[in-house]
């Protein structure tokens, strides 16, 4: 059985972290609400929307093009003589 000592102190441990996350909660919509009452004051009532991020493209459509046909060109030179070994024998 634990000593009477030990059970206050985790009785007071208990009660004062309750008491400490309910200062914190409080304290944070407190705040929140503050902030929010001065975006109002500040925009006249209305926040606007949020922006929508669009990435740029890295590269245009006519250098895609370029890319995509080098692609083909090269798998072409190298896989060429296998495809057409495989086509001669009904692959």
């Amino acid at each position: 059985m634990a000593s009477i000592l030990f059970q206050e102190r985790v009785l007071g441990f208990t009660l004062g972290t309750a008491f400490g996350l309910g200062a914190y909660v409080y304290e944070q919509k407190k705040f929140w609400r503050s902030t929010r009452e001065l975006a109002n004051v500040y925009s006249g009532g209305q926040l606007p929307p949020p922006a929508v991020y669009v990435p740029e493209p890295i590269f245009g459509r006519r250098t895609k093009d370029q890319l995509i046909h080098a692609w083909n060109m090269g798998v072409d030179q190298t896989l060429g003589k296998l495809v057409a070994a495989l086509s001669e024998r009904g692959w």
